[in-house]
């Protein structure tokens, strides 16, 4: 079990630009975390620094409390999974997975045991003799993991580990990853710009802009108590709100809404609930104000519905509701739209 501390980290390529931006985190040891962000934030930047790939232009490196910086990639122990798989194309499958063991000197007995345990393990037993051309992308993906998990690592970095697959197959490969992760308990780090595949894999999520870390938690922190309006809208949020803060209310040109468990100080906040905990009734309420249907999108599990408040000038409200709502709301329908106040967050303004 390696717990991973990163301590003010910077990366800066031209001496002038900061990539990674006074960077601090804890990673716990035995789970996956996501580092998470939009292309170009910094994250595959963190990846390869902790791999021993990067130096650092500031700052420390531990793995379980003591620096790695002075070992070179090779020697400590983090093995990483490219985007691109980065097989040995003149290599068949076994000599790509035991690649790491035969520079290590081992017997040649001992790595062809190894490696038909590592294929078993990704779900490829009998591929032995293949070339990497004879594979499809998953394939080539689960024998990349395999040729990082032979040489037993202490860390593991998968680098956009789905991002080349087709939709099925990244099902099946999320599967496979948590699998294996579970039955070995390595610690596991991967970067990803796709916060369905953060939420569905790690245990905890590093969010990430401009090199800087913005939160950091379980996937339901975000949904729930995102810390930003950016992390809130990188996460689906789309319903914001102004108005203030009085005690356990808000005061908004919507009106006032009852709120639960928000312990921001009174004064001037965003008030922002998602679309799917936001209900549609038939008359008024406590926390509700009169509104109409916009546009209805029928996306299969699901409706989007536009609304367009009737007592200000402000934007639509969006709402996810079952794909029956497709057929029960129609577009001009006068409704009320209700905020239950356990429902709704506030974000500094």
């Amino acid at each position: 079990m390696t717990e991973v501390s990163l301590h003010h980290l910077n990366k800066s390529y031209d001496g002038k630009t900061a990539v990674v931006n006074n960077f601090s985190l804890t990673i716990p040891s035995g789970q996956i975390t996501a580092l998470l962000g939009p292309s170009g934030c910094g994250k595959t930047t963190l990846l390869k620094m902790i791999a021993g790939l990067l130096e650092p232009t500031e700052g420390d490196i531990a793995f379980n409390g003591r620096s790695v910086l002075s070992i070179p990639a090779e020697k400590r122990s983090a093995v990483m999974v490219f985007q691109n798989h980065l097989l040995f194309p003149y290599m068949t499958v076994a000599e790509n997975v035991g690649f790491g063991l035969r520079m290590r000197g081992e017997k040649q007995a001992a790595i062809a045991d190894r490696v038909s345990e590592m294929l078993a393990l990704v779900k490829l037993p009998g591929y032995e003799k293949r070339k990497p051309k004879e594979l499809s992308g998953g394939q080539q993906q689960r024998v990349a993991l395999a040729r990082a998990l032979i040489v037993e690592p202490e860390v593991l970095l998968l680098d956009e580990p789905l991002s080349n697959l087709d939709a099925h197959l990244r099902d099946e490969m999320r599967d496979l990853i948590l699998g294996i992760q579970r039955k070995l308990g390595i610690t596991t780090i991967m970067v990803t710009h796709d916060q369905e595949e953060a939420v569905i894999l790690a245990r905890n999520i590093a969010m990430i802009f401009e090199g800087e870390l913005q939160q950091f938690g379980p996937p339901v922190d975000f949904y729930e108590r995102p810390l930003s309006e950016r992390v809130a809208r990188f996460f689906g949020g789309v319903n914001f709100v102004p108005g203030e803060k009085q005690n356990n209310k808000m005061v908004t040109a919507l009106g006032e809404f009852e709120t639960i468990g928000c312990s921001k100080e009174n004064g001037a906040h965003l008030l922002t609930i998602r679309p799917e905990n936001v209900e549609i009734l038939d008359q008024s309420a406590p926390n509700s104000f009169p509104a109409r249907v916009l546009s209805r999108m029928y996306v299969g599990t699901h409706t989007r519905l536009k609304i367009q408040p009737e007592t200000a000038v402000t934007q639509p409200i969006e709402i996810i509701t079952d794909a029956a709502g497709i057929h029960t709301y129609q577009e001009t329908q006068t409704v009320y739209i209700h905020f239950p106040p356990d429902k709704i967050w506030l974000l500094s303004n």
